[in-house]
């Protein structure tokens, strides 16, 4: 007995009309959108950069501002001294009990490096201090005093930035 052989072929596959695909023009607009997306955030980069390094340099000249604070808040007389130098040695007198104005020039980890007596800020240094005493306060043995921090000095005026601290401080 012979058996017979089938010869049977499958039916090919049926492509479904309601199947789950995207077509090009979906594939098209989603890349659009994603690509306009990443555009906008690429473009905000520049942005937060400025903006995280303005932010840096605040908190840099409010250091600056503390330390000058603290070291006029030390002593008990009128002749308080703030360290002018990358030495912690040199020192400058600074008079509580008279109106002046003095200035002292830091670099961008505020290191102090120089005491100078004019409002011309050097373009080596990264940070300027003008430190303003008054005596005009109403009170005896009492002076007001603002230290304006500038920075960048090597700027054209219109470019600087300035942060302004003021205290009272008892002689």
């Amino acid at each position: 007995m012979t058996q017979a052989k089938s010869h049977f072929r499958p039916a090919p596959p049926q492509i479904q009309k309601d199947s789950p695909a995207f077509s090009l023009v979906e594939v098209v607009i989603a890349l659009g959108i994603i690509s306009f997306a990443v555009i906008a955030i690429v473009g905000m980069l520049p942005v937060a950069l400025k903006s995280s390094q303005d932010s840096m340099r605040e908190t840099d000249a409010t250091l600056i501002a503390q330390r000058i604070f603290s070291e006029l808040k030390t002593g008990s007389s009128g002749n308080r001294s703030v360290t002018t130098a990358p030495d912690g040695i040199s020192t400058h007198n600074i008079n509580l009990a008279a109106n002046s104005t003095n200035y002292l020039a830091f670099t961008q980890d505020g290191t102090v490096q120089a005491h100078t007596n004019s409002a011309n800020p050097t373009p080596s240094y990264d940070f300027y201090a003008q430190i303003s005493i008054s005596t005009n306060t109403g009170l005896t043995n009492l002076s007001r005093v603002q230290i304006d921090i500038t920075h960048p000095p090597s700027a054209p005026p219109t470019a600087r930035a300035t942060n302004s601290f003021v205290t009272l401080l008892g002689f």
